[in-house]
């Protein structure tokens, strides 16, 4: 294969681990050092982005390490290679695009710190931007001095080796924190229960709102063509969730998890929305004790129910 072919496959593969690897940097600091401002999903640490940063990761680096590895031996075996316009060409594209994201990173950073980022987050965010592309830099600035074929000089294997060891220990982190594939879709599988069960909920106060009583069924609840209910069964057993009747507008809906929402929240570090906190759940059967409530007061229920009276008004005479 064309070395040509390997020095574009590689400047393909640099971004994506690079900023990948600096991608999982920040949502450990992010996890670690949370900013109570950083409140709910829309902020701080991304525990669903964890997954996309570390397949990239995993894809993209041991892809790229085959590829430098391949050029390393192509060198040593046409060591002309080394005075390739390609190569030069590449490593100059490499330097001036990692310069580039130096100055950009940073200049966003000063701007999030200015605007209020904690003085250590921003830090340890400036600190690991510089550390990164400084070693970049470095490398291929080596490289476009180096002249000699030596296959792997003894300072680049302690170089190759620690940033080997860092992309590890971080995929190694990353993985503690999301749980394996199988914890994965169990989870979803719980966020699916959760949702159906709130989604029955607001479907059940809505009935009683319009015929102040409870339905008797999940049966009699899906008949109301106002309603919506997007399923009353378990997405993975298709067993019914549970509904029973307590009182004249209590009721309770039970299902059983197969995760502790607790114990995501806190891997996660995701805070929720109070509202959202009443649908916590521990693993197995867990049910939910309700009371049906109207969306509007009483006064906007009469106004809305009360008949339309129509005044009457003098019909005016014709002249015949």
């Amino acid at each position: 294969m064309p070395f040509q072919l390997f020095y574009l496959l590689s400047f393909l593969a640099l971004p994506v681990w690079t900023l990948s690897f600096g991608s999982l940097v920040f949502q450990f600091i992010e996890r670690m050092l949370p900013d109570a401002l950083s409140y709910g999903y829309g902020g701080g640490f991304a525990f669903g982005a964890l997954k996309n940063v570390v397949a990239s990761l995993i894809i993209a680096f041991p892809l790229y390490l085959f590829l430098m590895w391949q050029l390393w031996k192509g060198a040593k075996v046409h060591p002309e290679q080394l005075q390739s316009l390609v190569r030069k060409w590449f490593t100059y594209i490499v330097l001036v695009v990692v310069a580039g994201v130096i100055l950009g990173d940073l200049i966003a950073l000063l701007t999030s710190f200015l605007g209020g980022e904690l003085a250590l987050r921003f830090s340890l965010k400036a600190l690991s931007i510089l550390a990164i592309s400084a070693s970049i830099f470095g490398y291929y600035f080596f490289e476009l001095k180096r002249s000699g074929v030596s296959l792997f000089p003894r300072g680049l294997k302690v170089f190759v080796g620690a940033v080997i060891l860092l992309v590890l220990l971080a995929t190694v982190y990353a993985f503690s924190v999301m749980g394996s594939p199988g914890k994965q879709r169990a989870l979803q599988f719980d966020q699916r229960r959760a949702s159906d069960i709130q989604q029955i909920s607001y479907a059940i106060d809505s009935y009683w709102e319009r015929n102040k009583k409870l339905p008797l069924s999940f049966e009699e609840l899906k008949t109301q063509p106002y309603l919506y209910i997007q399923s009353v069964k378990d997405p993975k057993t298709q067993e019914l969730y549970e509904y029973q009747v307590l009182e004249d507008k209590k009721y309770e809906l039970c299902a059983v998890f197969e995760t502790d929402s607790g114990e995501y929240k806190q891997r996660a570090k995701v805070q929720t929305p109070f509202s959202e906190e009443i649908w916590n759940h521990g693993i197995g059967r867990t049910c939910f004790e309700k009371e049906a409530q109207s969306s509007r007061n009483d006064k906007e229920l009469q106004f809305l129910n009360a008949p339309v009276q129509i005044p009457a008004s003098p019909v005016p005479a014709r002249a015949f």
